[in-house]
């Protein structure tokens, strides 16, 4: 018998919890940072917009969900932000790089080829969203 089974990754992965809970797991999170010496100054949250959140899951017909990453900044100010990196996640659970789609011209479906490679800011996560506590309710 294989151990090497896949995984299922179903588009319904995740539960709504209530409020109460909702705000008691953030309230601990922030009163865990506080015990670590940030004080107030520390990332409670991050917003994205419903049109990015929309365009990464819609940027592949297999896309089943996203995959938050915690992450480093990587600005070289000497401040170490925290940020969340956003994948688009497949059925088997595997990261799929966003890419930006082709304009299209005028009377064309479809953009012509070009021979240009891909490059590094043809996209591939979703990064950029708004920090709280600069952006809170």
């Amino acid at each position: 018998m294989s151990t090497n089974s896949k995984k299922h990754y179903p588009s319904d992965a995740g539960e709504f919890i209530s409020l109460k809970d909702a705000d008691r797991m953030i309230g601990r999170y922030g009163d865990n940072e506080k015990r670590k010496g940030r004080g107030e100054d520390y990332t409670k949250a991050y917003f994205f917009g419903k049109e990015k959140i929309m365009e990464l899951l819609n940027c592949h017909e297999e896309i089943v969900g996203i995959r938050i990453y915690y992450g480093m900044d990587l600005d070289g100010d000497g401040v170490d932000d925290k940020k969340m990196v956003i994948y688009a996640v497949n059925r088997e659970g595997k990261n799929v790089p966003y890419k930006r789609p082709k304009p299209k011209i005028a009377g064309l479906s479809f953009a012509p080829p070009t021979d240009d490679p891909p490059s590094d800011d043809d996209g591939g996560a979703l990064d950029g969203g708004l920090k709280c506590p600069s952006y809170c309710p």
